[in-house]
C-alpha cells in the first residue's frame, strides 16, 4: 500500500511539473503570439496602400490584441485566436509577396520599354545630327565656296580697277586697307 502511495505522490509530482511547464509554455506562447501581433501590427501599416480588404483583418487583430491582454488568464482561448491571426497574417504576407511579384514584373517591363524609347530618341538625335552635319558641308562646298571666290574674284577686279582710274600713287599718310591689317 505504501509503494501505492509513493507511486501515487510520484505520478501527481510529474503531472503538477508537466501542469507547471505547460503553463510556462503557454505564458511563451502568449509572449510570441504578442510578439505576433505586433508584427502583424507593422505589416498592416506598411501594406496598407497596397491591399484595400485587409484593413477589417488588422481592425480584428487590433481587437484580439486589446482582447488578449485583458484576458491574460485565458492562456488557451488566447492561444487558439492568436494561431487564427497568425494563419490570416500568412495568407496576407502570401498575398503581398504575390503581389510584389507582380509589381516587381511590371517595374523591369517598363523599365526596358523606357531603355528601348530612350535608344530610339538616341538614334534619332544621332540621324539628325548626322544629316545637319552632311547639309552643312553640302552648303559650305556647294554654296558658300562659290560665293568665296566670286568674293576674291570680285575684290580683285575692284582693285584693278582702283588702280586703273587712280593713276598716281596714293600719299604717304593715306594707306590700303590691306597693308593696315599687316602692320
Amino acid at each position: 500500500m505504501e509503494a501505492y502511495l509513493i507511486y501515487l505522490l510520484v505520478v501527481i509530482t510529474i503531472l503538477l511539473i508537466v501542469q507547471a511547464a505547460v503553463f510556462v509554455g503557454f505564458y511563451i506562447l502568449a509572449r510570441r503570439a504578442m510578439q505576433l501581433a505586433e508584427q502583424v501590427g507593422q505589416l498592416q501599416t506598411r501594406a496598407e496602400y497596397l491591399i484595400s480588404n485587409t484593413e477589417p483583418v488588422v481592425k480584428m487583430a487590433h481587437t484580439l490584441m486589446g482582447e488578449l491582454k485583458e484576458a491574460s488568464d485565458y492562456f488557451s482561448q488566447g492561444a487558439q485566436h492568436i494561431s487564427a491571426i497568425a494563419e490570416m497574417a500568412k495568407d496576407q504576407a502570401a498575398d503581398i509577396q504575390d503581389l510584389m511579384g507582380d509589381t516587381t514584373a511590371l517595374a523591369r517591363r517598363e523599365i526596358e520599354r523606357t531603355r528601348q524609347h530612350v535608344d530610339k530618341v538616341q538614334r534619332t538625335l544621332s540621324d539628325a545630327t548626322d544629316q545637319f552635319e552632311r547639309t552643312t558641308a553640302m552648303v559650305q562646298a556647294s554654296v558658300l565656296q562659290p560665293a568665296r571666290e566670286f568674293s576674291y574674284l570680285m575684290y580683285g577686279v575692284r582693285r584693278a580697277v582702283e588702280v586703273l582710274m587712280a593713276g598716281n600713287r596714293l600719299p604717304v599718310n593715306r594707306a590700303y586697307q590691306d597693308e593696315e591689317m599687316f602692320i
